[in-house]
């Protein structure tokens, strides 16, 4: 039988494509993007089409078994291209990663529903009172899905059918989601720099060129309005949009915005969905029945035939960064998204990453600042609290107490920020000084008081604390340090009356849980809200009128580069949650060293002038975003052998970094040595030539995969975020 050589990735950890044969009647059904189930060792993958090569060195070549649904575009697979190419990854991987799980082996949704057939249907002639009723019905909708006809019985339904005046049909849930209505509200007037915002980005969109813009907007400053105006004058155009947010929490306030404006011609896309949402959101877009798609990371990938716009709203997030597998950076991902479509990418933010303001600042993006808030707003005042002096009865300074009370007693809201989840930080014996660790981690297990459970925040081990010290035997185990947990205690005991809600990773990981504990924000049902760091992220709560940062301290010691940016990042955002609606805010830092300089200039919300302090100690480093930076982790069950692997990668990237323009600092343990039970040594690789940076990654794991094979694993982070 003729036969012809198809080159297909496959989502496995090898850095190559296979070779399969298909037959000659499958040439007109396959295409560069077509997803195809091959047979792959003893098992049966699905795979996408990525070439036809004319001849092949492979042996032994295998015969595709199916040809699936919802093929690639010949865009994404480009930047899949890129992306495994950048980000040190199999092809194969960098696919799976960009489609949603469920695409081309689930079966398409179908929605049920009654439709009205064309022709004159006079309702006074039917003589059955409910077969009127329903004819009246369709007669004004046209098309009414099946969960909406519970009050007709089957045979009242099949009697309009049997007259010619109706049938039932079955759509695609894709096609039949945008059938809906909705009340649209009308759009705010622009302020000027908004304005010249708008027509700037639209000018670029319009042309169909390739451009990217930071948007520095301060908090409060209506970026989102932006987007907006943006998207509208895409709408029509058969261009989509992509708008993407750094944490579930946050797409749902969005959403309903966005729906206001463009209705059902809205998709949303995030790991919060099932992989048949995901499949059936996938397909509306592909089918251009969207006009834009919201979500958090992997909405980047989200398939529109023509793209006009990338949005990455808080573009500084680190959430943006995937921590396994794929190390992908949605933001930077966003870009090329852009640059392979000829569209506009807007990277927003009030605090911008270093690397995107050095960008701006060099010329390679577009600088677009708004200096000021909706209605000419003012900024909410800010107080930082040395909290040396104070006596250690309370976490709370009295200056916080109070501001608190007064906005119970005015009716008004508090945020209260701590980035540190769980009851208190450790357990300790009050005897010998034991702290419970994680056995499987280098990390002291977290004290959850409501679940009376130990947890370790990397592996998810948990258990019950211990009744006895398991060194010495005593009974004075005692929890020191505080989190969330223990503030919403102590916040709810000094305030009796008040409603007080915490918003962490422990208490919103149900379905739909941000979105109805965000509603109670917005009813006023809460009085004091507090929370981790996902409480300063892009909320708008009009009635907060005070943000206090209880413990200000908590990221500046950790041994990260970028301790001091994450710092002011969210010290800056949390401040301008306050005073977004007609009262004006008040913040209140709460801090043991308030001359540090990322507190000094939140206090004044002064970006460019922490922006000048900061990259003044990057360049005497060499760090980001002065010159690039991989991040080489060598891990294994056995620490002996991680420590001589990561000596073996040392010893590879120093025999050639002579006459390279590049820096090897390690390895050394990780600041967190051992995580799930692997040791973990790491090293850094900085240089202004990305090309260098990647052939020494390259050779580095590959001198430890030749000498210790699978006792070692050899992970390469591009642009690393997290370096604990």
């Amino acid at each position: 039988m003729p036969s012809f050589i198809v080159d297909i990735a496959v989502p496995v950890s090898v850095p190559k494509t296979f070779h399969y044969l298909a037959p000659e009647e499958l040439k007109s059904s396959l295409a560069v993007g077509s997803r195809v189930l091959v047979p792959f060792g003893s098992r049966r993958v699905t795979g996408t089409v990525v070439g036809f090569p004319s001849r092949s060195d492979q042996e032994g070549l295998k015969i595709i078994i199916e040809v699936l649904g919802d093929p690639l575009s010949t865009d994404l697979i480009k930047l899949a291209r890129w992306m495994a190419d950048y980000y040190l990854h199999p092809l194969g991987l960098c696919i799976e990663t960009m489609v949603p799980a469920a695409l081309g082996t689930a079966k398409v949704k179908k929605k049920k529903s009654l439709a009205l057939l064309s022709g004159d249907h006079d309702v006074k002639a039917i003589k059955g009172p409910k077969q009127a009723e329903l004819l009246l019905l369709l007669c004004g909708r046209q098309l009414i899905p099946w969960e909406e006809l519970e009050g007709f019985s089957p045979a009242t339904i099949k009697a309009l059918c049997d007259k010619g005046m109706a049938e039932i049909v079955e759509k695609a849930a894709e096609e039949a989601a945008g059938s809906g209505e909705f009340i649209a509200d009308r759009p705010p007037t622009l302020m000027p720099e908004q304005e010249e915002a708008v027509r700037t980005i639209g000018a670029s969109a319009a042309a169909g060129a390739f451009d990217v813009f930071l948007l520095h907007g301060v908090t409060g400053s209506g970026k989102t309005e932006v987007y907006l105006h943006c998207i509208a004058r895409l709408a029509g155009s058969g261009k989509g949009a992509i708008v993407l947010v750094p944490e579930i929490a946050l797409t749902p306030q969005l959403l309903g915005r966005f729906r206001k404006r463009f209705g059902n011609r809205v998709a949303v896309l995030h790991s919060g969905l099932t992989d048949r949402e995901r499949a059936d959101e996938y397909r509306r877009i592909s089918a251009g029945l969207v006009d834009v798609a919201i979500g958090a990371r992997s909405a980047v990938f989200a398939p529109f035939p023509s793209l006009g716009l990338v949005v990455v709203d808080e573009e500084h997030e680190n959430s943006y960064k995937q921590d396994e597998g794929l190390r992908y950076h949605a933001r930077d991902v966003a870009v090329m998204r852009a640059k392979f479509q000829d569209a506009v990418c807007v990277l927003g933010s009030a605090t911008p990453s270093l690397e995107s303001f050095y960008n701006a600042r060099a010329g390679k993006y577009r600088y677009l600042p708004i200096t000021n808030r909706v209605d000419h707003r003012p900024m909410p005042e800010v107080e930082i609290i040395d909290v040396k002096g104070l006596p250690r009865v309370s976490v709370y300074s009295p200056d916080l107490i109070s501001a608190v009370q007064q906005r119970l007693d005015k009716k008004e809201q508090t945020l209260l920020l701590l980035n540190r989840r769980g009851f208190s930080s450790v357990l300790i014996c009050g005897d010998c000084g034991k702290v419970i660790q994680c056995p499987s981690c280098s990390v002291s297990l977290t004290f959850h008081k409501s679940e009376r459970r130990l947890k370790c925040h990397y592996c998810d081990f948990h258990m019950p604390p211990p009744a006895t010290c398991p060194v010495c035997g005593g009974i004075n185990l005692k929890p020191l340090g505080t989190g969330t947990q223990k503030v919403e205690e102590e916040i709810s005991a000094l305030f009796p009356g008040a409603a007080v809600a915490r918003m962490d990773s422990d208490n919103t990981r149900g379905r739909d849980s941000h979105d109805r504990l965000l509603g109670r924000v917005d009813r006023g049902e809460i009085d004091i809200l507090l929370g981790t760091q996902m409480i300063a992220k892009g909320h708008d709560f009009p009635a907060v009128t005070l943000v206090g940062a209880v413990d200000a301290d908590v990221g500046l010691n950790l041994p990260d580069f970028r301790s001091a940016e994450k710092t002011f990042q969210l010290i800056t955002q949390a401040a301008g949650r306050a005073g977004r609606g007609a009262i004006a805010g008040e913040v209140i830092i709460q801090t043991m060293n308030p001359g540090h300089y990322a507190l000094r200039h939140s206090m004044t919300h002064d970006y460019e002038g922490f922006y000048r302090e900061e990259i003044v100690y990057r360049s005497e480093l060499g760090y980001p975003p002065v010159r690039r930076i991989i991040k080489i982790e060598v891990k294994s069950s056995q620490e002996k052998i991680a420590a001589a692997a990561a000596v073996t990668a040392r010893d590879r990237i120093r025999h050639l970094l002579k006459g390279k323009e590049a820096a090897l600092l390690g390895p050394a343990p990780s600041p967190i040595a051992k995580v799930r039970g692997k040791h973990r040594f790491q090293m850094l690789l900085l240089s202004p030539k990305r090309e260098t940076l990647r052939m020494l990654a390259l050779e580095a794991r590959k001198a430890v995969e030749e000498k210790y094979g699978r006792k070692v694993q050899v992970i390469v982070d591009v642009d690393p975020v997290n370096l604990m």
